[in-house]
């Protein structure tokens, strides 16, 4: 049997605003591909490991975009050889939270053969499916992931050892050992591979990091990650698609973008340039590019990244830059240019934290509420979810009612250190 695999598909995301519809459109695209490659491979069970929706800038078409398109990979399945097809989802951190996600919204009493996994096991009780001999256990994602999974790990070995030829946990989570952490993410956001050891899963597939990653292999555990079916972000490169497992063989197969993404660096390695030079190197770039992408009638983003330094105030590069960006993305081809000026000012040369992210810098600072800065990290973490659940896309800020709660622990943390 195969068994189509995919992830992080972000359905409803609309970042960056300023081609909001259109990057939106790119994920449905991204969507559709995957589920026509799954038809024409002939799968019967397809595992989306997390992210399958953007919940904070989805809209109600989006849902039902997504309903649309596995009835059609199921209506596929039974007409061609009148079988049945499952599709197991689990929750990813974009998806929502716990009680309040939006996997909910593909949910329908007459679709049989859709199921969300995990929320059970993640609260410690047994859950798996069986279907056409694999026995499946999800586990969703949780910011305390390496600590829930300690807790967990004797339910999943008892569903483990029911019956199934082969046994699948499907997880949203960053492994350490197989993935490449990213910095600032603290240990126990994570798992490692030897996490898995004596776990009783045949095979582990992993969705939240975004870039695919080849099979691997660790005390007779094959681990897979597909990575996203799109750029979640404009830095993201690529390759983009699916894997299609067939017993333990896996097949990756890309997916083509309905518009490419470029990044293009223009550094001056050290030297010292004035801020002509960052737009002259620059415009030949997007010129470049911009004929490229007539060449081979195809759509483009570029990201254009600018690092150096300069005598000048690096802002006049900004100035200079937007409107030479005005003038070319009002073609056809080159939609959109995203611009990323970290030029620094020698007269005025930052010092930039060694520090890798928002994560390490809040660990860092709050030391100093000594055996409470476990707690407060606590708090962190939770509003970083309630901000990409809850926010307002204007403002990008909480209601009073929901931050309420916030400086209402943040207060009791500081009473209870003295401060």
């Amino acid at each position: 049997m195969k068994i189509g695999v995919f992830a992080d598909t972000h359905v409803g995301r609309s970042i960056p605003r300023e081609v909001g519809e259109l990057r939106r459109n790119a994920y449905r695209h991204a969507f559709t591909q995957a589920i026509n490659i799954f038809i024409e491979e002939k799968v019967e069970c397809v595992i989306h490991a997390g992210d399958l929706f953007e919940k904070r800038s989805m809209a109600s078409e989006d849902s039902v975009f997504v309903k649309e398109e596995l009835q059609r990979l199921v209506n596929s399945v039974r007409g061609e050889h009148g079988g049945e097809v499952a599709v197991f989802l689990i929750r990813g951190n974009h998806d929502g939270a716990p009680d309040n996600n939006a996997i909910d919204f593909v949910k329908h009493p007459l679709a049989k053969y859709l199921k969300a996994v995990g929320e059970a096991t993640l609260r410690g009780e047994e859950e798996s499916y069986f279907f056409n001999g694999i026995r499946l256990v999800g586990l969703p994602y949780h910011p305390y992931m390496s600590h829930v999974f300690k807790n967990v790990k004797n339910v999943i070995q008892r569903e483990f050892n029911r019956e199934g030829e082969i046994k699948i946990l499907t997880i949203h989570s960053f492994i350490q050992g197989y993935h490449e952490i990213p910095p600032g993410v603290p240990p126990h956001n994570y798992l490692t591979v030897r996490d898995f050891d004596e776990l009783g899963a045949d095979l582990v597939l992993a969705g939240h990091y975004h870039e695919k990653v080849n099979p691997m292999e660790s005390n007779k555990v094959l681990f897979l990650t597909p990575g996203a079916t799109e750029a979640v972000d404009l830095s993201d490169e690529g390759p983009f698609g699916v894997y299609v497992l067939d017993g333990r063989k896996a097949k990756f197969i890309p997916i083509k973008p309905l518009h490419e993404i470029r990044n293009i660096k223009v550094d001056s390695k050290g030297a010292v340039k004035p801020h002509e030079w960052f737009i002259e190197q620059s415009v030949r770039e997007i010129d470049t590019y911009y004929a490229d992408l007539q060449a081979r009638s195809v759509d483009g983003i570029l990201r254009l990244v600018l690092s150096g330094f300069t005598e000048d105030d690096p802002r006049n590069i900004d100035i200079s830059l937007r409107k030479e960006v005005t003038k070319r993305t009002a073609s056809t081809r080159l939609l959109h240019i995203d611009l990323v000026n970290r030029v620094e000012d020698v007269k005025q040369k930052a010092v930039f934290s060694k520090l890798g992210s928002g994560l390490d810098y809040a660990m860092e600072i709050l030391k100093p509420l000594g055996k409470m800065s476990g707690e407060a990290m606590k708090i962190v973490e939770e509003l970083s979810i309630t901000l990409d659940e809850k926010a307002s896309q204007r403002t990008g800020l909480l209601t009073d009612s929901d931050r309420s709660r916030f400086v209402k622990s943040w207060v009791q943390i500081l009473e209870k250190t003295g401060g």
